[in-house]
């Protein structure tokens, strides 16, 4: 369990960092959901080997797009720059997800 809460450079699939961001975007009206989410895609980030830098940029994405999916009808009245940014972090989310990296990875 304490995996799940680790900024390491454990290399996570594609089906793990899914199970990761599910358990988080649940637990995400509990603050612990968010670090879930932020844990996941720091190591999935660090499984295509990006550099440290973006790491850092999806560990900060992807539970603001968490939040953003839970809260989607009150951010609606925001306008379309809002609806802009959540595409923008939604296509890095899919990225994350569907990337083949690591081919090395053996479990």
């Amino acid at each position: 369990m304490k995996k799940y809460f680790l900024f390491d450079d454990e290399p996570i699939t594609g089906s793990q960092y899914l199970i990761r961001v599910i358990v988080g975007s649940i637990l995400s009206a509990i603050i612990i959901g968010l670090w879930i989410l932020a844990s996941a895609g720091y190591k999935r980030s660090g499984a295509l080997g990006w550099s440290n830098e973006l790491r850092i940029f999806c560990s900060i994405a992807i539970p603001i797009h968490g939040l953003g999916n839970l809260v989607a009808r009150e951010v609606d009245s925001f306008g379309a720059n809002v609806d802009l940014i959540f595409l923008g972090l939604s296509i890095f989310h899919l990225i994350l997800l569907f990337k083949n990296g690591n081919k090395d990875f053996v479990k």
